[in-house]
């Protein structure tokens, strides 16, 4: 893989599969087609219906297909945040040539510093190297070329259920199309959406899907936390339809046209006409929507602003930058600040046809990989056993000459994991403490009456 020519972004959400294709120039993105079709195998981000997944895939295909007279071979997926850890590694080897170290050196760094003990049914699903060190030299970015004997890589190694990955990869090969790379959401999120002060500084990007919301603090260029809460926009749909007795499509429908995220914001003058199942037409008020929606609202609000606040993550200058799909729900960014006392932005891409928060998945993930540096690619080969292929490297296969094939090392590492996987509702904390050192080579009814009630089971 290289970060030019051709770039296709995938993601596979909850509520919508999304794909961006984009052609890449000198890190420059110029977004070419979009296409976008109704998810039905996935649920909280993870897919749990291979055959429907790769069927909605496809059908997003078709019209970007259809846009640009290509056949999409192969895509760049987005890995959602799901009781996802963080760790600190380390990795030293001994460099090969001591006259030189090349970027099979760093490989085989990524190999040592990645050997480390997992739960059952975990894997490494993504490595972001911090700083190289050659010899007592610290704070090298990229070691290639320089002399030394002993070479040692530190990063953030981030883990996760080995089913983000597998189920995921299987239904893109059902789809007809190849696995390019893998990008977990929030590594994406951090590096494109805040600007080169906030990443700096401090910020909280919020991440509202239809079936999770994620949390991420990055500060002084790096994710120093990921926290995720398993309920999102789809939740809000669910819960007009259960109150109001009315089908999940129109609850949908009656969301997007006239919710709004609390009811303070409601107008109590505009009326809108629902048809209960069973019954004849009915009215309800804007407010009566809002309470509904609002109380979803709040929940999550309350649930990440505890987390949050645990590891003082409003004091950061930066504030909060709030993204994807349910962030379209009207007055969302202004309940935030009220409840987080943050400066809240909401951030969609301003190419046209793209101004749209649901797009921000798709739309990192092709930046991202368009802003990967030489030697954060060769670290996702190690990783992964990609096909790259770069100028005047040494030691580093050309692309269709590696020793496996691609994906042939993450599906190692997938089929050999161990231990149990953390809920996705709990808290996935930053990394703290030295580094994780490698392991030895050894494998591991009426509305009101409605509404109350419902507010209690919710709650309850």
């Amino acid at each position: 893989m290289a970060n030019h020519g051709m770039i296709v972004g995938l993601d596979v959400g909850t509520n919508t599969v999304k794909v961006l294709v984009a052609d890449v120039r000198d890190k420059q993105v110029n977004v070419i087609a979009v296409g976008r079709a109704v998810s039905h195998g996935v649920k909280r981000g993870v897919v749990v219906d291979i055959d429907a997944a790769a069927n909605d895939i496809r059908a997003a295909l078709a019209q970007v297909t259809e846009q640009t007279n290509q056949t999409v071979t192969e895509v760049i997926a987005s890995i959602p945040a799901t009781a996802i850890q963080m760790k600190a590694v380390k990795g030293t080897v001994a460099v090969h040539d001591s006259q030189h170290i090349s970027y099979a050196d760093v490989a085989a760094a990524v190999e040592q510093a990645v050997n480390i003990p997992l739960g059952q049914d975990q894997a490494i699903i993504d490595l972001t190297p911090q700083e190289f060190e050659v010899d007592d030299l610290t704070g090298v970015v990229d070691p290639n070329d320089m002399v030394g004997t002993h070479l040692t890589l530190k990063g953030i190694a981030y883990s996760g259920p080995r089913q983000l990955v597998t189920n995921l990869q299987a239904a893109i090969e059902k789809a007809g199309l190849r696995l390019r790379d893998m990008v977990l959401a929030p590594l994406a999120y951090s590096q494109t959406i805040p600007s080169d002060a906030e990443q700096e500084f401090g910020t909280v990007l919020l991440d509202m899907g239809a079936g999770q919301t994620t949390a991420t603090i990055v500060h002084n260029h790096q994710i120093k936390f990921i926290s995720t809460f398993t309920a999102g926009g789809a939740n809000i749909t669910k819960d007009i339809s259960t109150v109001l007795n009315i089908s999940t499509k129109e609850a949908e429908n009656l969301k997007l046209d006239a919710g709004v995220a609390s009811p303070e914001f409601a107008n109590p003058t505009n009326q809108l006409t629902i048809n209960p199942v069973g019954q004849e037409a009915m009215r309800i008020s804007e407010v009566e929507l809002a309470e509904i929606i609002g109380a979803r609202v709040q929940q999550i609000v309350a649930k990440l602003g505890e987390r949050l606040d645990a590891v003082s993550a409003f004091q950061l200058p930066g504030g909060m930058i709030v993204a994807g799909g349910s962030a379209a729900l009207k007055n969302t960014a202004e309940v935030l600040k009220k409840e987080y006392g943050v400066n809240v932005k909401l951030f969609m891409p301003n190419e046209i046809g793209l101004r749209h928060p649901a797009y921000v998945g798709a739309w990192t993930v092709v930046n991202y990989a368009a802003r990967q540096t030489q030697v954060a690619l060769i670290v996702k080969q190690a990783l992964y056993g990609l096909p790259l292929s770069f100028a005047n490297t040494q030691g580093i296969p050309a692309a269709g000459q590696n020793k496996r094939p691609a994906w042939d090392n993450l599906k190692t590492s997938l089929t050999n994991g161990i231990g149990q996987s953390q809920p996705d509702e709990q808290l996935s904390p930053g990394y703290s403490g030295e580094p994780e050192q490698p392991r030895s080579s050894t494998p591991r009814r009426s509305i009101g009456q409605r509404v109350s009630a419902w507010f209690k089971e919710l709650f309850n």
